[in-house]
């Protein structure tokens, strides 16, 4: 079983049975040896040193990830020698420990709070061989960092055939969209911890295929492993991967190390491991209808399991796989409308927030994605939404179709510029804005007159979007667009202050006057750098205050015809 939001049946876990352990000095074959309630508790930790080169200049930062795994061995079969583990990884977070700019020490100026990022925990479950190699098929590897996961893994089984110290093999390993050459060498015999051990290096070589054989190079791989001599276990490894990424735009340097060493020992009762085995057995049941595709069945047992197991160390893992599989279904499977309805507001506020905070717009691009996706499989149920008798659901509507790609929604959208609702018809002009499509004039002159002043702002953000200044009928809109300086929304002026100085002509006398008087009547102390930078691309003057752009319009001749007035405070 595998999944990715935490279920992620997963790397590594190395246990097996075995007749008789393993000597030392001679040719020997080195594989696991165990039996079933064998639990085995490992702390490790992760450090991602990572530098991005650009245009722009250097970005180093530094994560630390320490975290714990429990190994347990649930059952084992003798032929062909093989056991099934489960594995739970326990991250402590990532932790921020370097940031640099060009050199320059920034970490101090980051917050404390901002340093941390959570790690989800991961549960894992695998048959594996008496060398650890897992023994059911998995989906080649994709993209970069699933064969670099892989070939982390492949670096740690042990030899299948009996080796002495001092001996070196190599073997070619197909990583889907990279080939490797994985050498290994049996060191010799040693300690960890005092706990007698075989020694292990391994290397690796890599090359990507087709186009990212340019782009992606693995500069170094190595890994060592101490494996106690009595085949129980891995005693401790570390290792490292060196990683750099070009692209037309910026080159990236990442080193990856990692330290894992044993720290406990013990035995699961057999009532314990029972219900252990009987536990996994229900997850696996939730995994298998993921297979399938048929997530409500898996939430549904997961949902259970979770309710009945409140206690369990697992839970949280589960809790954030039953998380991950609400997501995919909301992106893979159409949805009730009033569940629909309640997913479209909180995506709607939360890009309202991105497209409102600085550096948003990475969420912004990440909210509109997930909204593309949700949208386009609820299409249909959109398209009835939009003719409700209630506006707040015709609302919503609106807001979603405008990221359905389909002219039966685009033309829904179009009609809904003309809904009985003030609220809708300007929802559905921020969402013809989204899409960049333009309105017919005189339909654009009579909802910047609107009645409802969230419909005059939205139909001035649908202009500033559609329209360019050297159109012949912009001049008529921006004339329209001035009386919008003294409405009382705040989202409304500034959409008209962006609208104005987008379709106003370089140079124009009427636009700029219309702006210093309204940011000389403006209350918002915020607002005031917008007016700036619409006057700034009006006059080309770049100032803090308006006294440049004043004294730049006494120099203006007066046009014959100014539509600029004084503007009430507002």
């Amino acid at each position: 079983m595998k999944t990715g939001a935490r279920l992620a049946v997963g790397p590594a876990t190395l246990v097996l049975l075995l007749a008789a352990p393993v000597v030392l000095g001679q040719a020997t074959t080195l594989q696991y040896r165990a039996a079933p309630g064998q639990r085995r508790l490992y702390e490790w930790m992760v450090r991602v040193d990572h530098t991005v080169r650009s245009d722009k200049g250097t970005v180093r930062t530094v994560r630390e990830i320490p975290a714990r795994r429990d190994d347990l061995v649930v059952e084992t079969k003798a032929q062909p020698p093989s056991m099934r583990i489960v594995t739970l990884e326990t991250p402590a977070g990532s932790r921020l420990v370097a940031l640099e700019e060009n050199g320059q020490d920034r970490l101090a100026a980051t917050p404390e709070a901002e340093r941390l990022t959570p790690v989800q925990p991961v549960l894992s479950a695998y048959w594996r061989s008496a060398s650890g190699r897992m023994t059911e098929a998995r989906p080649a590897p994709r993209v970069p960092m699933q064969a670099i996961s892989q070939l982390q893994e492949e670096m740690r089984l042990l030899p299948e055939k009996a080796v002495a110290p001092g001996q070196t093999w190599t073997r070619q390993v197909d990583l889907g969209i990279a080939k490797a050459a994985i050498t290994t060498r049996f060191v010799g015999p040693g300690t960890q911890g005092g706990v007698p051990a075989a020694v292990i290096d391994c290397s690796a070589t890599v090359t990507f295929a087709g186009e990212m054989a340019k782009r992606i190079q693995i500069e170094k791989a190595t890994c060592r492993i101490a494996f106690a001599a009595d085949g129980s276990g891995r005693l401790a490894q570390s290792g490292s991967l060196t990683i750099r990424e070009k692209t037309d735009t910026a080159e990236q340097h990442v080193i990856r190390s990692w330290h894992e060493r044993l720290i406990g020992t013990g035995t699961l009762p057999d009532e314990a491991l029972t219900k252990t085995k009987n536990d996994l057995d229900e997850i696996e049941k939730a995994m298998a209808h993921v297979g399938k595709g048929e997530l409500d069945a898996a939430m549904q047992l997961l949902d259970a399991f979770i309710k009945a197991n409140s206690g369990n160390p697992w839970t949280p893992a589960l809790r954030d796989l039953h998380a991950e599989l609400s997501e995919r279904r909301l992106l893979t499977q159409a949805v009730p409308a009033p569940r629909l309805r309640l997913l479209l507001r909180d995506l709607q506020n939360a890009r309202d927030q991105a497209g409102t905070a600085g550096g948003g717009r990475d969420d912004l691009v990440r909210i509109d994605a997930t909204l593309r996706r949700i949208t386009t499989i609820n299409a249909k149920t959109l398209l009835m939404d939009a003719a409700d008798t209630d506006p707040i659901v015709r609302d919503l509507a609106a807001f979603g179709l405008a990221f359905v790609e389909d002219p039966q929604a685009r033309d829904r959208l179009v009609a809904m510029t003309n809904d009985a609702s003030g609220q809708v018809r300007g929802t559905a002009l921020i969402g013809m804005a989204i899409q960049g499509r333009a309105i017919e004039h005189r339909a654009m002159k009579a909802l910047l007159t609107d009645s409802n002043t969230r419909t005059r702002g939205a139909a001035a953000l649908l202009a500033a979007r559609t329209i360019k200044n050297d159109d012949p009928q912009a001049a008529e809109l921006v004339a329209l667009m001035i009386e919008n300086l003294a409405v009382k929304g705040v989202w409304v002026r500034v959409n008209t202050v962006t609208s104005i100085a987008a379709l106003s002509p370089r140079g124009s006398v009427a636009a700029a006057r219309a702006l210093i008087n309204a940011c000389k009547a403006e209350q918002e102390a915020k607002l005031k750098p917008v007016y700036l930078g619409g006057l700034k691309r009006i006059t080309g003057l770049d100032a803090a205050d308006l006294a440049p752009f004043e004294v730049w319009l006494t120099k203006q001749p007066a046009p014959k015809t100014d539509p600029a007035k004084p503007i009430p405070q507002g």
